[in-house]
């Protein structure tokens, strides 16, 4: 994979956004969030494959509040939270524990959370290529970028320029592709990107 390191010359940093707070954990007696919340969020618990006799999970924070589950289920806390500094759970063991932030509406509250620093590609315009494409369809994305296959993106993913990046600033991960070389294994990742 020399020949390939070679050529990505350039550096991004991807995104994705989530609402996850807290990814699926084994319960225990004390849990802390895998992130923060970005702004004032109820806070969204599902209990599965646990066993629960009267379980509680007693959030501090920003403000406090008490959550009771008498079986596996999901439950939204009431008060609003812009930070938790502590979570301590009774009565739920042997199960997992997924927290995601929600408005007040219910709607998911997404923050960006870093995929990949500084991550070496190839970064490249689509413009004055012959691209050949079905009457009806619209080329939407502008640029390319080459990535090693061991990185993983996904659609949807956003990308932020660090260095070696012409004509874009901010881009939004549209369509990813593995390249295969002639030995079958994957060579490279090829995605497109619009601009944001």
């Amino acid at each position: 994979m020399s020949e390939l390191s070679d050529i990505l010359q350039g550096s991004v940093n991807i995104k994705r956004l989530s609402g996850t707070l807290l990814n699926k954990t084994a319960s225990a007696a004390s849990m802390t969030l895998t992130r923060q919340p970005a702004r004032e969020v109820r806070i969204h618990v599902a209990v599965e494959g646990a066993t629960v006799s009267t379980g509680s999970m007693v959030f501090a924070g920003s403000t406090d509040e008490t959550l009771s589950f008498t079986a596996n289920g999901e439950k939204v806390t009431s008060k609003g939270f812009t930070s938790v500094t502590g979570i301590t759970v009774s009565g739920i063991s042997n199960g997992f524990i997924t927290m995601k932030a929600l408005d007040k509406l219910g709607n998911p509250v997404n923050q960006e959370i870093v995929i990949h620093s500084a991550l070496p590609v190839r970064f490249y315009a689509l413009n004055g290529k012959i691209r050949m494409q079905a009457a009806g369809q619209v080329n939407t994305a502008k640029y390319k970028m080459m990535i090693a296959p061991d990185k993983l993106v996904e659609p949807s993913d956003l990308m932020y320029a660090v260095s070696g990046v012409q004509g874009l600033t901010r881009g939004l991960i549209d369509f990813v592709t593995e390249i295969a070389g002639l030995d079958g294994a994957t060579h490279h990742t090829e995605c497109e990107i619009i601009g944001l």
